[in-house]
């Protein structure tokens, strides 16, 4: 009976030349598919997210997280950066947890509704008030008057 073999092999020793279009090449260590588009090109195969396994713990300096290059005009499209530089483009400073918001873009991160009430990024005039619920992450926003001014 007739055989299909794929060419297999370590990630780093996966060919960048002599490839013949549409070959498929298997990493043993990584898992990966790819796919060859030429004799010095290939693709990646990427996985469905539903079949990935979920992360336990972050690490900002070593752990990747996956973007859609929306701007990008070939493929592929997706890209990575570390979770660091991520919550770095956020505005997100080290160290911290992600409820530190900035306003504007390259604004000093707070938080959202403020720890002891100094420190927030929103205020309330003094007709308003807010409570956050220990058991949850919504923050409930009272007005006693609401005015719309003049014209």
């Amino acid at each position: 009976m007739a055989r299909i073999q794929i060419k297999r092999g370590n990630k780093a020793n996966l060919p960048t030349t002599g490839m013949l279009v549409g070959e498929p090449l298997v990493t043993l260590d990584r898992g990966t598919l790819h796919v060859a588009t030429g004799a010095t090109t290939k693709l990646p195969v990427v996985p469905a997210i539903d079949d990935l396994e979920t992360l336990a713990a972050v690490s900002g300096a070593d752990d990747l997280v996956l973007i859609h290059d929306a701007s990008e005009s070939g493929a592929p499209k997706e890209k990575k950066m570390t979770f660091a530089a991520f919550k770095d483009a956020l505005n997100i400073p080290e160290g911290s947890s992600d409820e530190l918001v900035a306003v504007v873009a390259g604004g000093e991160s707070g938080y959202l509704w403020g720890t002891d009430g100094t420190d927030g990024v929103l205020r309330m005039g003094a007709s308003m008030s807010w409570t956050k619920d220990v058991g949850n992450g919504f923050v409930t926003i009272d007005a006693a008057i609401v005015d719309g001014g003049t014209f």
